[in-house]
């Protein structure tokens, strides 16, 4: 294993050997703490919203802090995916079947998969309450910029969301369009 990872070490990637198990908990842990991190950037911006603070300078703030960094500080319609959703959702049942509940990262995955809804309803009652017949346009699609990827995508519920109260939806993904219109035929 070290000579076939030798060229990342030699960029200071450090390597771990370790159990079969540990390393799957490891990687599992890894996103849902990352996870958990970006939903609780997000319930700070509605605590952010109510009391008129700024979320964005509240995360700057943060992140200067070396013990919390930066990264995954930018508040958004909740994560989505190929990792984040399954590996919480893994380790969720990894740890009810070893009797070890992990009551944070379930609060964290239950909390994410609401604002999804949320973010969809404050559209509604940004709108006065009814979308019926309403074009809305939504700009992004994919769970993260630059990618096709719309795997768990918020944007898959909150426009069933939309479209379930009667609106119709103009969206637009500089590189997710393609994919976007499997999962979301119903787009324009």
């Amino acid at each position: 294993m070290r000579r076939l990872y030798r060229p990342l070490y030699l960029i200071e990637r450090p390597i771990v050997f370790t159990s079969l198990e540990t390393a799957e908990l490891t990687k599992y842990a890894a996103n849902a703490f990352l996870a958990t991190k970006i939903t609780f950037i997000n319930e700070m911006a509605d605590l952010c919203e109510k009391v008129g603070a700024d979320v964005h300078d509240l995360a700057r703030g943060m992140g200067l802090d070396g013990r919390i960094g930066r990264l995954f500080l930018h508040p958004g319609p909740g994560f989505g995916g190929s990792c984040f959703p399954k590996d919480a959702q893994a380790l969720i049942r990894t740890a009810e079947q070893a009797g070890a509940p992990l009551r944070l990262v379930e609060t964290t995955h239950a909390v994410n998969e609401a604002r999804k809804r949320r973010m969809a309803d404050r559209v509604v009652a940004l709108m006065g309450g009814s979308v019926k017949g309403k074009a809305i346009a939504i700009l992004g699609l994919t769970f993260k910029p630059n990618t096709d990827d719309m795997r768990d995508s918020p944007s898959l519920s909150i426009v069933a969301v939309l479209q379930g109260s009667g609106a119709r939806i103009k969206a637009f993904d500089p590189a997710g369009m393609a994919e976007a219109k499997k999962l979301l035929p119903d787009i324009a």
